[in-house]
């Protein structure tokens, strides 16, 4: 990313966006109808939980839906520069190819971890780090999703406690940016989060990644 920030960080800095914007968007309209309906008092306390938990609903599977379509560009693109090569800037919207099985690996995933999360830190921690290398499985390797995940798992296993680190580590950088206003967690969290998350996939399968040429 130093080392050429437009051709690296920025790609996938707009691709993060693009694949937020949709939930970001639907959320507010949800909360300015909540909050009118709120204010008018035509609408009793009961519908209005039901319009709040059916848009927030909504909300959640069109996210999950784009984000699966712009995971695979935005994985392709990082592996690619991990690989030591330069990627277009549209690489990070050509994740239409892989839809179809990161749609359903990104489901299981977000289900087990909040699951994991909700019942206790560190089974989600365990979940997060052993299937970090998912995506990349599923983009590199062509794998299903459920095979992505096993793959991901059994390679990680004997990595266990550097890649729950690791996991660590990217908490707090996605803290950090989230901190900075926000835009540090486009412009330098999550790139920086991509570009390691790929790093880490290539050496589990015993690739040395390499930096782009200058």
């Amino acid at each position: 990313m130093t080392k050429d920030f437009a051709g690296v960080a920025l790609p996938l800095a707009v691709a993060g966006f693009v694949s937020t914007l949709p939930s970001g968007v639907i959320s507010g309209i949800r909360g300015g109808i909540v909050g009118a309906l709120t204010a008018s008092g035509s609408v009793d306390s009961t519908a209005l939980m039901l319009i709040n938990g059916g848009g927030s609903l909504i909300s959640y599977l069109i996210s999950i839906i784009v984000q699966a379509y712009m995971l695979g560009g935005i994985v392709h693109f990082a592996l690619r520069v991990a690989r030591g090569e330069k990627p277009e800037f549209g690489v990070v919207f050509s994740g239409g190819r892989f839809f179809a099985p990161m749609l359903g690996a990104t489901l299981l995933y977000t289900l087990g971890i909040t699951v994991g999360f909700m019942a206790c830190l560190v089974p989600g921690l365990f979940l997060f780090a052993g299937w970090i290398a998912y995506s990349a499985f599923v983009v590199d390797k062509g794998l299903g999703g459920v095979e992505a995940l096993k793959a991901s798992w059994q390679a990680t296993t004997p990595y266990r406690t550097n890649i729950i680190v690791y996991a660590l580590l990217s908490m707090l950088v996605g803290v950090a940016g989230v901190l900075a206003c926000c835009i540090g967690a486009l412009l330098v969290s999550f790139p920086v989060l991509m570009i390691g998350n790929a790093y880490v996939y290539l050496k589990l399968i015993g690739e040395q990644p390499r930096l782009p040429a200058a």
